[in-house]
C-alpha cells in the first residue's frame, strides 16, 4: 500500500479541486444549482510515477491513470455530472436550453434539438444527420405548412468541429457566430452572450461533435436569407449526448 505524505495529499487535493471548479462552471451552464460534481476518483489517484534525470522515480500530481488529458477528465465529470443530474430529476438541460434562448429575441437563429428518435437514432452518419434535419424542418416549418420544403435537394459537407464557433469574420459564408451577433437588424449581443448560449447547448465543448453545412435550395424558409444577408443550415452531433442539434438562419430586413 502507498503511502502519501500530508503534504503530497494537500497538492493533489489541490488539484483535484482546480479541475472539479472548471468542471462545475460548465456543469452550472447547464443547471444552474448544482453544487458539486461526480469524480469517480479519489484523491490518491492523482498521483503519476514520472522517470527523469538522474535516472530515478518521481512521483508528481496529476490526472489519474487512464483519465487521459486534463480536458479530457474534466469533460469526463461533467458528463457523468449530467448525467447524474438529470437522474435527480432536475429540470431538463433542453428545456433549460430553450428558457435560455428565450431571452435573446433579437436573433434570428432557429434551433431544434433532437434526440432518441425513430431513424435517427442508433447514429449511423450522415443519413442520421439528414434525418436530424427533417425532424428540425416538420417542427420549424410547422410541417410544410408555413414554409415548403423538399430534403432530397439538400446537399451537406463536413465541416471541422472548431469552425462552428469560428469569428464572425473568417469565414466567405454566413458562419454561425455572424448569423447569432449580426442580423439585418442589429441586436446588443455580444461574444459573451454567444458563449453563453453555446455552454448550455454544447457543454462537452467542440471535441464530441461532428459538423455538417447544408445547402440552402431546398425550403422556402431560407428565400429572404437569399436576398442579401444569407442563410445557414447546420446540423451537429453530440457525441457525448448523443443527439443533434439543428441551427438555421434566414433574414433580410
Amino acid at each position: 500500500m502507498i503511502v502519501y505524505s500530508e503534504q503530497e495529499l494537500k497538492h493533489a487535493a489541490e488539484f483535484r479541486n482546480e479541475i472539479h471548479e472548471a468542471a462545475l462552471k460548465k456543469v452550472r451552464a447547464v443547471f444552474p444549482d448544482a453544487v458539486s460534481v461526480v469524480d469517480q476518483y479519489p484523491v490518491e489517484a492523482y498521483f503519476q510515477e514520472v522517470w527523469d534525470y538522474p535516472g530515478k522515480w518521481y512521483r508528481v500530481v496529476g490526472t489519474p491513470e487512464g483519465a487521459g488529458s486534463r480536458k479530457n477528465l474534466i469533460d469526463t465529470i461533467v458528463r457523468n455530472t449530467l448525467e447524474h443530474c438529470r437522474n435527480m430529476g432536475k429540470e431538463s438541460d433542453i428545456n433549460l436550453f430553450y428558457k435560455l434562448i428565450a431571452e435573446y429575441p433579437g436573433i434570428v437563429c432557429d434551433y431544434c434539438i433532437v434526440t432518441k428518435v425513430e431513424g435517427v437514432f442508433p447514429y449511423r452518419g450522415v443519413d442520421s444527420h439528414r434525418r436530424a434535419l427533417g425532424c428540425a424542418a416538420l417542427k420549424l416549418f410547422d410541417g410544410g405548412r408555413e414554409w415548403s420544403y423538399d430534403l432530397s435537394r439538400a446537399r451537406s459537407k463536413k465541416l471541422k468541429s472548431k469552425a462552428l464557433f469560428a469569428p464572425t469574420g473568417s469565414d466567405e459564408w454566413l458562419n454561425y457566430r455572424k448569423a447569432f451577433l449580426c442580423p439585418p437588424h442589429k441586436n446588443t449581443y455580444n461574444d459573451a452572450d454567444f458563449e453563453r448560449v453555446n455552454n448550455v447547448l454544447f457543454p462537452g465543448g467542440t471535441d464530441g461533435l461532428e459538423v455538417y453545412r447544408w445547402t440552402t435550395d431546398w425550403s422556402e424558409y431560407f428565400d429572404d436569407g437569399h436576398e442579401w444577408w444569407g442563410v445557414l443550415c447546420l446540423t451537429v452531433y453530440d457525441k457525448s449526448l448523443d443527439r443533434f442539434v439543428v441551427i438555421m438562419a434566414s433574414a433580410t430586413d
